[in-house]
């Protein structure tokens, strides 16, 4: 099997090999980079963190407020409680509290199918 052939070139070379079909380009286990990947384990390879650029500031500070709320960040636009919208909300969700069952979508019996059929029945 090909997978056992490759694992058997990489073992002194410290480099995860997965036992998954091995897809795309075949590794060369004498390379610069697979050296330089087992040379150092657990170091991040491509592209540097930049901590003074504006995103890596705004995930500090939102860290922060994290932190500070006990793990919850509010993000968006805060909600009005004595708007109309929230209070029909709250209506609607103390009749379901309260155990009325809510009738959803057209009533039966409102739709033009029926009145065709009403007409063509008193014809």
């Amino acid at each position: 099997m090909k997978n056992v052939i490759f694992k058997n070139q990489i073992e002194g070379v410290n480099v995860e090999f997965s036992t998954k079909a091995q897809l795309g380009r075949p590794v060369d286990p004498n390379s610069a980079r697979q050296k330089r990947l087992a040379s150092a384990p657990g170091k991040r390879t491509g592209r540097p963190v930049n901590p003074n650029s504006e995103r890596q500031k705004r995930l500090k500070e939102m860290e922060a407020r994290k932190k500070a709320n006990g793990g919850t960040v509010k993000r968006g636009r805060p909600t009005n409680p004595n708007s109309a919208r929230q209070k029909a909300i709250a209506e609607r969700q103390a009749l379901i509290d309260a155990g009325v069952v809510i009738k959803r979508g057209r009533p039966v019996g409102s739709g033009k199918k029926v009145e065709d059929a009403k007409v063509e029945k008193s014809k």
